[in-house]
């Protein structure tokens, strides 16, 4: 096999390779050897078909299979001859058939860079938010777990849950339908272009509005309004309390503790941005799509011009940190074990099967190495006291992170 890099990016590349022709026949007869095993016909047992047989009758099928094992071979003795991780599968974008084959390969590398200096890193610690504020978050939270739900017949008001028809219309073409979801309206997770419709609406109302490319078409079906209740002492037994101050005891200590890993998760992500500060380097496109992709799934978002702009470079981030975690872990020599990866994967109740069990187990073991080694740099960096700088309603409400 010989190949020449035609276009040598920092993490885009694309290869010209040239392969003799008798490679893909050797292809080719692994293939009808594959097939041959488990193939019946008329007038032969299992296992017995004659190959030739097999290859003129399966030529089509043998042929692509044989390419495509040709494809993958290529590739990654590519890979593995310039040291490089892959970020994305090769593209295959064009083939030409003669004495030689030739391949012409696009795809993606994560980039090669080095990492130092991440050792003691000054962060600063808050104070906590003030005791009155935790107790009157606290209890907001409990009365909303409460909380009863009553239809009105009035026009809906924010924290009113909307329930809808939404069908979305690109190109005068149905890319979607979802019946009776129900939104909460002024849901940060909902784009404001929803949010603003929402507000003021009716039922039976025909709302519509553009977002992006994409209209978004939506037909309200019910308002209903949160009863909250009132804390006292029938609410008190609900919660096995005695009585209300013991209630509201145990309501101040658990908001506490609540407050506490608020505290140090904001400290982790003040690391984790003083990380990301430390260096740039180049993203592959794939990995950031994917995260994106991952952004909006987890958001039930559709992917639309107004979404990118919000989250396309939350996305980068969080693959440059991941990045340069995976690197440092790899420098501390940070493992994760089968078993602590199994604990989640029991705790997550996620059922493993001969499809998702590499994905899974993959993918699991990645957040877990990314997790310890972020707790590897906080247990080593210097914590500063420093007094409150924002209000705690900007602070409670603050949901932009690079790690999650």
């Amino acid at each position: 096999m010989e190949y020449e890099i035609i276009a040598n990016d920092e993490t885009e590349k694309e290869v010209n390779i040239s392969i003799p022709s008798t490679e893909l026949e050797r292809f080719i007869d692994e293939e009808v050897g594959k097939m041959r095993k488990d193939l019946t016909l008329n007038g032969f047992r299992k296992g017995k078909v004659p190959k030739n047989i097999i290859r003129n009758r399966y030529l089509d099928t043998l042929k692509a299979r044989a390419m495509n094992n040709l494809v993958a071979g290529s590739f990654l003795k590519i890979l593995d001859e310039k040291k490089w991780r892959p970020a994305s599968q090769a593209e295959l974008i064009n083939v030409e058939e003669g004495e030689n084959i030739k391949l012409r390969l696009r795809f993606e590398i994560i980039p090669d860079f080095n990492i130092d200096n991440y050792m003691g890193l000054e962060i600063f610690k808050e104070e906590p938010l003030p005791d009155d504020f935790l107790f009157e978050q606290a209890i907001n939270r409990l009365r909303e777990q409460y909380a009863t739900i009553k239809e009105v017949s009035r026009p809906s008001v924010v924290d009113d849950l909307v329930t809808m028809e939404i069908v979305i219309v690109e190109n005068n073409t149905v890319k979607s339908k979802q019946d009776d979801i129900v939104v909460k309206i002024g849901d940060r997770s909902l784009p404001d272009e929803i949010n603003r419709i929402l507000a003021g609406a009716r039922k039976s109302e025909k709302k519509e509005v553009k977002i992006g490319n994409q209209i978004h078409k939506i037909s309200i079906k019910k308002i209903e309004e949160k009863i909250l209740p009132q804390i006292d002492a029938d609410f008190a037994k609900t919660q096995n309390c005695e009585n209300v101050e013991q209630l509201k005891k145990e309501i101040m200590a658990s908001a506490k503790k609540v407050e506490e890993k608020r505290i140090e998760g904001e400290l982790k992500e003040s690391l984790s941005n003083t990380i990301l500060g430390r260096m740039k380097f180049k993203v592959p496109k794939t990995l950031t799509q994917n995260e994106y992709q991952r952004m909006l799934q987890k958001s039930n978002l559709p992917d639309s011009e107004a979404n990118k702009e919000r989250f396309w470079d939350i996305a980068e981030k969080r693959v440059r940190l991941n990045l340069m975690l995976d690197k440092i872990a790899e420098k501390e020599n940070i493992k994760v074990t089968e078993e602590e990866i199994m604990n989640v994967i029991s705790i997550m109740g996620i059922k493993l099967n001969d499809e998702n069990h590499d994905n899974v187990i993959g993918y699991i073991g990645n957040i877990l190495s990314r997790e310890k080694t972020i707790d590897f740099l906080f247990q080593k960096a210097q914590i500063s006291e420093k007094k409150r700088i924002i209000s705690p309603k900007e602070a409670i409400n603050d949901t932009s992170s690079v790690r999650h």
